[in-house]
């Protein structure tokens, strides 16, 4: 870790920083890690957040709820832009061709220069959908920033390897576990579920495969609920228990006492989610489903096991598995382990500050 000589580089960080709504979800979370580990390297910081409510409301008040954050986070960019030496914008791919561009303009004209960073998985087909317009303007401005970071290496390749690009996983920095290699007991069992209580992470499909779970054996769900959460899934379950929303904090000593994460998801903005990551790291091994980048993070039979999504039969066949034997699950464990390690902040975050720093001085 580098700590800079001289003034300090000033670095204008937007993105979804914590919202009075108080949902926590994967995108806040590495950015709140981000914040973290430039801070650590001697960066000076100034965060515009563009959280905003996740209540539900009618189509016109999220249109108009939406339109909003953009003119506030417009109007405080504006306002700190010329402080910076670089901008550095956190947004998912949804929205990305009004708010990015947009942004892009101001740099150029505050003469800034501008780094994006893409949570999820879903930039190469959002851009793909794009009419020849305004694929055009995508190409001609936001992409054309002298730093592009995404989350998988696969999504580098899927844009023909620019040299802009960057690959910038998730990543987590959780204490090693001395009883990651140690055997557990065997005398029941808890599986976890922890994310977003949305339908489209594979929640039902959890909820249903773990009904034939052995009488000692549980699921324990935890997250916040979402518009889409079907409460009534949980109603009269043998074997599950809601256990309310983690403090992130939390969340490492609880995938502790795991026998395996489960997240059959199907959510359109996954890749490489943190709490595989966390999970991988305590050495609590993975079920998880064939989605976007995951395989990338979780191999199968070594660190895990991998389902089809919208299978609960595969997802049934797979904890049946792995609680039918214990030796698969101490080896899973161990795979986890060293696999975790491949997400540590340091490696991966040592090049963002190298990179940010060459970017100031080029100005």
């Amino acid at each position: 870790m580098s700590i800079e000589d001289g003034p300090p580089t000033r670095i204008l960080l937007v993105g979804p920083a914590s919202g009075r709504d108080g949902v926590i979800g994967g995108a806040r979370v590495a950015f709140a890690e981000t914040v973290r580990e430039l801070e650590s390297r001697g960066f000076a910081l100034d965060v515009v957040s563009t959280s905003r409510s996740r209540a539900a409301a009618s189509r016109g008040r999220t249109l108009l709820r939406e339109a909003f954050v953009f003119a506030r986070v417009l109007l405080r960019v504006l306002a700190a832009v010329r402080r910076a030496d670089v901008v550095f914008l956190h947004m998912s791919p949804y929205g990305a061709l009004a708010a990015a561009s947009a942004l892009w303009l101001v740099c150029r004209l505050a003469r800034r220069p501008l780094a994006v960073r893409f949570f999820g998985g879903a930039l190469f087909e959002v851009h793909r959908r794009y009419g020849p317009l305004a694929r055009w303007l995508a190409d001609r401005t936001f992409l054309r920033c002298p730093l592009v970071f995404v989350e998988s290496r696969q999504l580098c390749r899927q844009f023909g390897d620019p040299a802009n690009f960057r690959w910038l996983p998730n990543t987590r920095d959780v204490a090693p576990s001395p009883e990651a290699s140690a055997p557990r007991r065997e005398a029941g069992g808890k599986l976890a579920f922890i994310g977003q209580l949305r339908m489209e992470k594979g929640l039902a499909e959890a909820l249903v495969a773990c009904r034939s779970l052995p009488p000692d054996w549980r699921l324990h769900v935890y997250g916040p609920p979402m518009p889409d959460t079907e409460w009534a899934l949980f109603e009269g379950h043998p074997r599950a228990l809601y256990g309310g929303v983690l403090d992130p904090a939390g969340v490492p000593a609880v995938l502790r006492e795991c026998d395996a994460l489960l997240l059959p998801t199907r959510y359109r903005g996954e890749n490489y989610p943190g709490v595989v990551v966390e999970a991988l790291q305590c050495g609590t091994p993975v079920i998880a489903t064939r989605w976007r980048g995951i395989p990338d993070m979780v191999g199968h039979g070594e660190s895990g096991l991998l389902v089809a999504p919208r299978s609960v039969g595969e997802l049934e066949a797979a904890i049946r598995l792995l609680v039918a034997d214990p030796d698969l699950r101490r080896r899973l464990r161990e795979g986890a382990g060293r696999r975790g390690e491949c997400f540590r902040g340091a490696r991966w975050y040592d090049g963002v500050a190298a990179d940010l720093r060459a970017l100031a001085r080029a100005r």
